[in-house]
């Protein structure tokens, strides 16, 4: 998924109203003005209970198909929560990059924010203390029904610093008719059985599958995580050039370069434009590519990403995190908006509407997916699905100067071994490892 072009609105000030209190009584000399004084006072007390709604602002990077669902959720929060309105302000994502984190150290930025699309962003916005814990969400939802990805990715020194705007795992999409032209039954289940398909769906103009190295959403990672391997281990330093991740990457490498079963140096959208035009078999993506490939009449099928060496289901995930400034006066109310956010109902609205699997772990078989069962098979990779190098805020630098080079050289012959040793000094220089 090219998500570059997702963007979205101005930051209202805040409404602040004091309660008062009306006078006891009028004695004495006074008492002839005491019923026009008693009757002021009064309308003022019954004014003050009526208080103003607490403002909630925030900014939100959310302009592309599923900015419509979005305004729709809000709306209905505000319907429903007459002591709190949420105002959001769209702005695009790079606007919000460079204006955020000035306006949220000034004190005049939003209550709220979708830092970036890149869940790494969010540690740099903890690093500079412009954040605030949200840990009283888990007394709110459920912490097992959360997405342990979520957890894991936004939870630093024991506190948790982000909630999920969206969620969405990758799984494989197959082009029925492709397969049955080349007399296979069905979508593989290894990713063995993956590359025999692949090179058997080669030739003739076409591809066995559309897999994207650039631009896109994390891809590799997942053949890397199928092998057993990995890019960086719990301290942070590459594994790259460990024996599980280079097999996992020789495999497929091999294939590419020998066999030609995708074409090289494709970004997102290219792979996209290749299964939409049926000139490639299978793609790994997201659920909102099924809103592409439907009105062209692609007669395909979703299945679960196929079992690597590890033996174990494993797939990649996106999320756009929302935050509350450090200097909100509303935290209270931000952790209503974001429990509200992560309720059953309001899962399945963003289901049926945008296409987002829920973020719970506890909704796979929920009934209010039937209405889009597309979305139900990302919901089951839920609980096994990762977010790709959430922990760097660097991670634009990792990905454009190291990982996806040292992909695209493979892909062209390069020697696997070689190429991830030497990338794995470059990621360690990014990452600061030592050891």
């Amino acid at each position: 998924m090219d998500k570059t072009d997702e963007t979205a609105r101005t930051k209202r000030p805040k409404i602040f109203r004091m309660k008062g209190r009306g006078c006891a009584a009028v004695v004495g000399m006074l008492a002839l003005g005491a019923a026009g004084v008693g009757m002021a006072t009064a309308a003022a007390s019954a004014s003050a209970k009526k208080a103003a709604p607490v403002t909630l602002t925030m900014w939100s990077g959310l302009t592309g198909g599923d900015h419509t669902t979005y305004v729709g959720l809000v709306k209905e929060f505000n319907a429903s929560h007459p002591d709190i309105k949420v105002q959001v302000t769209y702005l695009p994502w790079d606007s919000i990059a460079q204006k955020l984190p000035s306006a949220m150290a000034s004190g005049s930025g939003p209550d709220m924010a979708m830092p970036d699309y890149n869940a790494g962003t969010v540690r740099e916005y903890i690093k500079n203390g412009l954040i605030t814990p949200i840990n009283g969400l888990l007394n709110m939802v459920p912490k097992k029904d959360i997405a342990p990805a979520i957890l894991n990715a936004f939870t630093v020194n024991g506190n948790l610093y982000a909630a999920p705007a969206n969620w969405a795992t990758l799984q494989l999409y197959w082009n029925k008719t492709m397969f049955a032209k080349a007399g296979i039954s069905g979508p593989p289940k290894t990713m063995t059985q993956l590359l025999a398909d692949a090179k058997k769906l080669t030739g003739n103009g076409q591809y066995g599958i559309s897999l994207a190295d650039n631009n896109t959403a994390p891809m590799w990672p997942i053949i890397i995580w199928a092998g057993g391997g990995d890019i960086v281990n719990s301290k942070g330093c590459s594994v790259l050039d460990s024996p599980k991740s280079v097999s996992a990457i020789s495999a497929f490498a091999t294939a590419i370069h020998t066999d030609g079963i995708t074409q090289v140096g494709l970004s997102g959208q290219d792979a996209d434009n290749l299964f939409s035009a049926q000139k490639a078999a299978m793609e790994l993506n997201g659920p909102w590519a099924a809103g592409e490939y439907t009105p062209v009449h692609v007669n395909f099928g979703i299945a679960p990403v196929p079992v690597g060496s590890s033996g174990k289901p494993v797939t990649a995930a996106l999320t756009d995190p929302i935050v509350v400034n450090a200097k909100s006066q509303h935290l209270a109310q931000a952790l209503t908006f974001f429990a509200w956010l992560l309720g059953k109902q309001q899962q399945v609205y963003l289901a049926v509407h945008a296409n987002y699997p829920p973020s719970r772990t506890d909704m796979s078989s929920d009934p209010g997916l039937k209405t889009n069962p597309l979305v139900k098979v990302f919901a089951t990779g839920t609980p096994y699905a990762r977010l790709f190098l959430p922990q760097f805020a660097n991670f634009n630098q990792i990905v454009t100067n190291v990982f996806t080079p040292a992909i695209q050289e493979v892909e062209r012959g390069a020697n696997v071994a070689s190429t991830m040793a030497t990338a794995s000094k470059q990621l360690n220089q990014l990452t600061g490892c030592t050891s």
